[in-house]
C-alpha cells in the first residue's frame, strides 16, 4: 500500500515540476533535506519521509500520537526562512490528503519586532481561507496571496502591504470539521513553491535592469536625497494608482490614483520628512503590477 502511494505521489511530483508554467517559480522549500532545516512544531510531530537526504523524493510528515476529536484545533508546524514574495503571487503545496473532514490554514509570519519568533502581540501574521484536506492521495494546491484569499492578524493599524516586505516564516495550522471521524492524522507537504503571475514584474535580485520593468519604470536619482522622479510608460490608457512603502510594508504615501493616458508618465517623490533607508514604490494598473526598490540616504 506504501510503495503505491510512493509511486502515486512521484507521478504528480513529476508532473508538478516539470508542467509548464507560465510564469517564474521560485522554490521556498523541496524537503531535500533529513534534518527539515527550519521546521518545528506545536502539538503535532513532524519527521522526515525517508532516511537520508533526498534531492527528488523527500517530504516532510505532519502527525499525531493521540486521537483527534471533532470540532477542534490540532496544531501547527511552521517553517522559519526569510522570503520576500511578490504581490499577487501564487503559494504552491503538494498536500497529502487526509480523506476526513480537516482543514488547513497558510500563514505568512512577519517579525516586526525583529526578535526571531512570531510574538501576536507585536508581529503580523497573513492566514489564508482554510483549505480542505478531505481526499485521498497527493494534490497540488495553489492559493493567491490577494486581500481576497488572506485576512492579516495584527493589533495595530496594519494593512496587506506588509506582504511586500520579507517575511519571517510560513506556519501551517491544522482544525478538523463537525463531520471529523475521530482517529489519529497523518498528512504531508512534498513542495512548497511561489509562482510569478504572468503581467507581475518583480526584481528579486534587486538589480536595476529596465528590461524587466513591464513600465519601464525607475527613478533618479536614486540613491537620493530628499526628492527622486518616478518615471513610468503605460502601453494604453489605464487607471494607474503609484504608493510608496517602507520596508516593514507600511504605506508612506499614494503618489498617483487616477486614469492615465498612454505614454510615459513621471511623479516626484518627496521624502525629506522621512527616515534614510529602502523604501518601495508599486504602480498598480487593472492589468499589472509593478514592485521597484529606492534607497533615501540623507
Amino acid at each position: 500500500m506504501r510503495i503505491r502511494v510512493f509511486i502515486t505521489f512521484l507521478i504528480v511530483l513529476l508532473i508538478f515540476l516539470f508542467s509548464p508554467l507560465e510564469a517564474q517559480v521560485n522554490i521556498y522549500d523541496k524537503f531535500d533535506d533529513v534534518s527539515l532545516p527550519g521546521w518545528s512544531s506545536e502539538q503535532l510531530k513532524i519527521k522526515y519521509s525517508l532516511s537520508e537526504s533526498n534531492d527528488t523524493n523527500g517530504y516532510i510528515i505532519i502527525y499525531s500520537t493521540e486521537t483527534i476529536k471533532k470540532n477542534s484545533y490540532i496544531g501547527s508546524v511552521t517553517k522559519v526562512k526569510p522570503f520576500t514574495f511578490s504581490d499577487s503571487c501564487i503559494i504552491n503545496l503538494m498536500v497529502e490528503g487526509i480523506s476526513n473532514d480537516v482543514t488547513f490554514t497558510v500563514g505568512i509570519i512577519y517579525d516586526i519586532d525583529k526578535n526571531n519568533t512570531y510574538n501576536e502581540d507585536e508581529d503580523i501574521l497573513v492566514v489564508s481561507k482554510p483549505i480542505s484536506l478531505n481526499f485521498k492521495g497527493w494534490k497540488q494546491i495553489k492559493v493567491k496571496l490577494t486581500e481576497e484569499n488572506f485576512r492579516l492578524v495584527s493589533n495595530y493599524n496594519d494593512n496587506f502591504s506588509v506582504v511586500q516586505s520579507e517575511s519571517f516564516g510560513m506556519r501551517f495550522d491544522f482544525q478538523t470539521g463537525k463531520d471529523f471521524k475521530e482517529s489519529k492524522i497523518e498528512t504531508g507537504i512534498a513542495l512548497i513553491t511561489e509562482i510569478i503571475n504572468r503581467g507581475i514584474v518583480y526584481d528579486r535580485n534587486k538589480k536595476n535592469k529596465e528590461e524587466e520593468s513591464y513600465f519601464n519604470a525607475k527613478n533618479y536619482p536614486n540613491p537620493f536625497n530628499s526628492s527622486t522622479t518616478i518615471m513610468y510608460t503605460l502601453n494604453e490608457s489605464t487607471n494607474v494608482r503609484i504608493t510608496v512603502y517602507d520596508r516593514l510594508g507600511r504605506e508612506i504615501a499614494t503618489l498617483v490614483d487616477e486614469m492615465q493616458s498612454a505614454g510615459t508618465h513621471t511623479v516626484i517623490f518627496n521624502a525629506s520628512d522621512l527616515p534614510s533607508g529602502t523604501y518601495f514604490y508599486r504602480i498598480k494598473t487593472n492589468s499589472y503590477t509593478e514592485v521597484k526598490k529606492m534607497v533615501l540616504e540623507k
